[in-house]
């Protein structure tokens, strides 16, 4: 069996969840699968080793090289497939890696377009995108039972979950199963010293509390920055960094609203640079356990919205890696597990006073945090790549699809294809003019 993996994002010595995603199941894959032929598809020229002596990474670098990755497997996965894979739909198996619910995340991201029909042609365009590949997947995989429950329903809602489909499994879980964002197998290493005493402002006896990764939409960083404003006042020794504002896919950065406010409120409350503190950049992959062993606790917000309640935060997940208690905003499906686990403190989405009060506790009751460490080492545990993409590797080795027949998806395919290219030829006209 010939399995390509096709990464969305960069793959590299600076990479995000995408790509880190995509790098890992291909080591999966290859690790679990003996006789499989792994090939790891990428966006970039990669920089990094390949994860395993059987995974081959592939720059696809346009459509003739993508085409070609293509054709030459058997089993293809990816978070989307490219518009010149669908020819090939008959003859090939293609395992769709929704990991997140996108429309959400996308319907956040379009308040960039300021121009209001240019945005409701743009978001129009990326549900019929989504439309395509539910229709094109012969077998799907998300991150938590209620992003199950969202594909599921659109998956019905398309047509696709045919009474056929239901009696070759009424579980539905050999269409649509939950793999959440896994941890890596190494431990974190402190390769340097990289916070405490060495960026200016942070002493090497403070306390940090680490925000890992970017800064986007569905952030709250204000709640997270104003509850420091409470903190310093009472503990100098307290500080907050955060780690990452330039994404390595361009996904944010400095130049978009999310992290600019960010940092112009730390700013506006006499904060920055002296207890909250930006890494413009982003760290390199094998660089983050430096940082995460020289924080003390995690943190992270988000808001009372749809979006949280269909989230897998994977920035939780390098926290779990490293032991680290976290403290967090109640709403997704992590924020549960450490406040099941007893893994830190889950406040009220916007409860600055309560997020203040969360970390002085940790920071003050030594017993309390250690307890908090230990069961975020358990969370660990309970989220080892090997352990969370057991539903793929159970799909690849039975090799067998229960979607509804290829051959009564095409004309659905055929449609949702036109569609698809009517819709972005219209946002491209409409982004265009805006």
């Amino acid at each position: 069996m010939k399995v390509l993996v096709i990464s969305r994002g960069v793959v590299g010595r600076d990479m995000g969840s995408s790509g880190v995603r995509s790098y890992h199941i291909a080591r999966v894959l290859a690790e679990q699968l003996p006789n499989a032929e792994v090939t790891l598809a990428v966006p970039n020229e990669p920089d990094i080793p390949s994860p395993h002596a059987r995974v081959r990474i592939v720059r696809t670098a346009g459509v003739r090289d993508g085409l070609r990755a293509v054709r030459e497997h058997d089993l293809i996965i990816g978070r989307d497939f490219p518009p010149y894979a669908f020819p090939l739909f008959p003859s090939k198996t293609f395992v769709l890696d929704f990991y997140a619910v996108l429309p959400v995340e996308w319907m956040a991201i379009s308040h960039r377009i300021l121009h209001e029909p240019s945005r409701r042609v743009w978001t129009g365009y990326a549900q019929h995108y989504v439309n395509l590949q539910l229709t094109l997947a012969d077998y799907v995989l998300c991150s938590t039972e209620t992003q199950r429950d969202v594909w599921v329903g659109a998956m019905a809602a398309l047509g696709l979950l045919t009474p056929g489909v239901y009696d070759r499994d009424p579980t539905l879980r050999r269409l649509i199963d939950v793999a959440p964002y896994g941890v890596r197998p190494d431990a974190p290493k402190h390769a340097r010293d990289v916070l405490k005493g060495v960026v200016p402002g942070i002493r090497e006896d403070d306390k940090v509390l680490i925000w890992n990764g970017s800064i986007m939409e569905w952030f709250d960083t204000e709640t997270v920055i104003r509850a420091m404003a409470k903190i310093s006042a009472v503990r100098d020794d307290v500080k907050l960094f955060f780690l990452g504002t330039e994404h390595p896919d361009l996904v944010t950065g400095m130049l978009l609203d999310p992290p600019r406010k960010a940092v112009a409120l730390a700013q506006e409350l006499g904060l920055h640079d002296h207890s909250v503190f930006f890494n413009v950049g982003w760290v390199p992959y094998n660089e983050i356990g430096s940082y995460l062993m020289e924080a003390d606790l995690g943190v992270c917000a988000g808001f009372d919205n749809l979006e949280a309640r269909v989230a897998f935060r994977t920035r939780y997940v390098d926290l779990f890696w490293a032991d680290l208690p976290v403290v967090c905003t109640r709403g997704d499906e992590l924020a549960r597990r450490i406040d099941e686990a007893g893994a830190g403190a889950v406040v009220a989405p916007g409860d600055v006073d309560g997020y203040a009060a969360a970390v002085l506790g940790l920071l003050g009751d030594r017993e309390g945090y250690e307890r908090a460490r230990c069961a975020s080492a358990g969370l660990k545990a309970q989220l080892t790549w090997e352990r969370t993409l057991r539903p793929l590797l159970d799909f690849c080795r039975h090799g067998e699809s229960i979607a509804q027949a290829k051959g009564q998806r095409r004309p659905a395919l055929a449609q949702r294809a036109a569609k698809y290219a009517w819709w972005y030829a219209r946002q491209r006209r409409a982004l265009a003019s805006a």
